[in-house]
């Protein structure tokens, strides 16, 4: 029994070092060794120990002239290659269930591509058989769905104009957003409140309250949503479903590396 205990120790070195490491991405210029082992909380000695390791893999350089210290770009060359091979449906899909199960409703999971959304994962409530448009594979309008307006929040004025030009912003019922004005107050909302919904402007009857996923650029880059028919939906019922929607979608952006 102790065996196993110890075997299943944390290693306290290299928590240690994974603290100097992250703590060093939040001292935004190179700096010296006390300044650091400060900022850190940690005594000097230590702290050269891990720089000078660090220095030996490339992870952190010194400048000669003022013996300061600072990150070097292998991290970025790093964060590259984890980004390529992250399993992000399978890691995320997870939460699709989650939340399907939980509200007994259907729950997507959507990428963008090219100016649309694309359904990478979906679920069916346990009980009821939502038989909506989403389906794997899919393409959704981005400014006629919830999970679609969240990503609009990446676009810039001229990426606007661009999405108008190619694609344009065409009515699918009666409260689709079909003008450019309109839509930015939409974007601008959605950003101070942090979710979106589509009020019957992709399907009618159907109504989807989204959250975004963001990565550690902060940038919305998925989208979590939940929808059923309006007439199951008071206010209350949606009230409760943001609040959920906002903390699952916390979770699935740290686990993208996303910081508050």
């Amino acid at each position: 029994m102790k065996q196993i205990s110890e075997g299943i120790k944390k290693n306290q070195s290299l928590r240690k070092a994974l603290q100097i490491l992250e703590g060093m991405t939040k001292i935004h210029t190179p700096a010296r060794l006390q300044d650091i082992a400060q900022n850190l909380g940690i005594p000097q000695s230590t702290l050269l120990r891990f720089l000078n390791t660090y220095i030996d893999f490339g992870y952190i350089g010194q400048d000669p002239n003022t013996s300061c210290y600072y990150l070097t770009l292998k991290l970025t060359e790093l964060g590259a290659r984890t980004k390529e091979n992250f399993p992000f449906q399978s890691s995320l899909s997870k939460y699709v269930k989650q939340v399907a199960k939980h509200f007994n409703e259907s729950s997507s999971l959507c990428v963008e591509h090219d100016m649309q959304m694309v359904y990478i994962a979906t679920e069916e409530g346990p009980d009821r058989m939502l038989k909506t448009l989403q389906r794997i594979g899919r393409i959704a309008p981005m400014h006629a769905t919830g999970v679609g307006k969240l990503h609009l929040m990446n676009y810039s004025d001229q990426r606007l104009l661009e999405l108008e030009k190619k694609i344009g912003f065409p009515r699918y019922t009666e409260h689709t957003i079909s003008d450019l004005n309109t839509l930015k107050q939409e974007i601008a909302a959605i950003r101070e409140q942090g979710y979106a919904i589509d009020h019957e402007e992709c399907e009618t009857g159907v109504t989807c309250i989204a959250v975004g996923i963001r990565d550690y650029t902060k940038q919305v880059v998925a989208g979590i949503s939940l929808s059923a028919p309006i007439i199951r939906l008071n206010s209350s019922k949606i009230e409760e479903i943001i609040a959920y929607l906002k903390e699952v979608g916390n979770k699935a952006s740290k686990e993208l590396g996303w910081e508050p």
